[in-house]
């Protein structure tokens, strides 16, 4: 990618400051030597890696922190739900796609959220800081609820059967004494329709994202798969909105 298309994907972003950042080494871009100067050509690592570091010097942070911030290992997932109007859910959906730090983004039916999202950040104040301005800007000004994961499974794609287009996902929370959540979590990669558990902080201790072949088959993974676990005291699930649910 030419430094003309990085600045583009990055606003405010300078060349003074794409130039320092590969003098420190922190971005690799190849070079592609033309008849009198080399072009420099960034891959997708590169540009990440600058996304990130100039999120965080923007923040007041020093370079040197801000690539340290951007590039540490952990990582934390959290989940957002908020209320919004339907006639809203294109609009919003459409932003929330610009934030990098969304993976997931869907309309659920249900009746306390209408938004579900999934976020995979360095830092989860990102989130707040970050998404609920623009949100606010577009009129969404319902207080996110956040809930921050710190266990995570995700099947991975090769156990994955193919999805169709007119499958059922879901979200389904779970509340659950703590003494048993970790064996729960256990029963619940058993069943294939699990597609991802995540043990978290909040007024529900475990989520789980399925997914059903129809509605039937998603009442009958709830009823009596899941609810057939002993140490679950209740749960709620949110159908997503296929027509409008996104994936990273």
């Amino acid at each position: 990618m030419e430094l003309k298309h990085v600045l583009g994907q990055i606003p405010g972003l300078t060349k003074r400051f794409v130039y320092y950042l590969e003098a420190q080494g922190y971005i690799h871009p190849a070079k592609i030597q033309k008849k009198r100067i080399a072009r420099r050509d960034y891959a997708e690592d590169d540009v990440r890696v600058i996304r990130e570091v100039w999120r965080f010097h923007e923040r007041g942070y020093a370079v040197q922190r801000s690539h340290a911030l951007a590039t540490r290992i952990d990582r934390t997932i959290a989940y957002v739900a908020f209320g919004a109007p339907v006639s809203r859910w294109s609009e919003v959906m459409t932003i929330l796609r610009s934030f990098r730090e969304v993976v997931e983004a869907t309309p659920v039916y249900g009746d306390r959220w209408d938004i579900f999202v999934k976020t995979d950040t360095t830092d989860p104040s990102d989130v707040y800081q970050n998404l609920a301005p623009a949100l606010a800007e577009a009129g969404i000004t319902a207080m996110p609820l956040m809930l921050l994961a710190r266990e995570y499974f995700v099947r991975d794609r090769e156990d994955n059967v193919t999805r169709s287009e007119s499958e059922v996902v879901a979200y389904v929370l779970m509340t659950v004494p703590s003494k048993d959540i970790e064996e729960v979590v256990e029963d619940l990669k058993a069943f294939p329709e699990v597609m991802e558990v995540s043990v978290i902080y909040g007024e529900s201790d475990i989520v789980a994202k399925i997914a059903a072949s129809n509605t039937r088959e998603l009442d009958r993974l709830v009823m009596e798969k899941i609810h057939s676990l002993e140490a679950i005291e209740s749960t709620r699930t949110f159908i997503t909105v296929s027509g409008l649910r996104w994936t990273r």
